[in-house]
């Protein structure tokens, strides 16, 4: 059983930093490389399946719920491809953001994960129902929600400590009195007795 204050150790070193040889800032561009790589797979997943059921759908021509079906099951991956690809061009303004060291930037990533994720969790909720042909691909489809969400939440980790560091930069920034200043180190100058001129 988990103890609840191993827990929240475990959470204390998760936000400060460090955490499998990854830094903040290195978590964060891991994460996005990993939601390229994970949006990259799914676009190609609903592309093969929007030209396995078109090619379907040009074919059964003769029963109209089935009709019906392909035609709701074609808006749903169109759906799905364009939340896709709205993610790889986060991606790509979090991989700026990080370079800039923009801090609205990489919080605003943090937001559309959530939006993100709730997005495919209701087109999940609503998706087209046929017995026949979808039971394969909804499991398939739910395995890969419930495996990206928990990696998601392993990453919002890295993104949370690096935007926490980004905001702390800001705020010294904006208030130059919490910026040391760079004293040059004080000349010794010894006296006669001691250079023994």
């Amino acid at each position: 059983m988990i103890n609840i204050r191993t827990f929240w150790n475990g959470i204390k070193r998760l936000l400060g930093g460090n955490v499998c040889g990854l830094s903040a800032k290195e978590g964060t561009i891991v994460a996005g490389m990993f939601t390229l790589i994970i949006s990259t797979i799914h676009l190609i997943f609903e592309s093969g399946n929007l030209r396995y059921y078109t090619v379907l759908s040009n074919f059964t021509s003769s029963e109209a719920d089935l009709k019906a079906f392909l035609i709701t099951f074609e808006l749903y991956c169109y759906v799905t491809m364009g939340l896709i690809g709205a993610s790889i061009f986060a991606v790509f303004v979090l991989f700026l953001c990080i370079w800039k060291k923009i801090f609205w930037g990489v919080a605003g990533y943090i937001i559309w994960i959530f939006l993100y994720e709730i997005g495919h969790i209701c087109l999940l909720v609503s998706f087209p129902n046929n017995e026949n042909l979808i039971k394969n691909m909804y499991a398939l489809e739910c395995f890969g929600l419930v495996f990206r969400l928990l990696l998601q939440i392993y990453w919002l980790f890295f993104l949370t400590r690096h935007v926490m560091e980004l905001y702390r930069i800001r705020r010294m920034a904006d208030d130059p009195s919490k910026i040391k200043k760079k004293v040059p180190p004080k000349l010794k100058f010894g006296n006669v007795v001691e250079m023994r001129v």
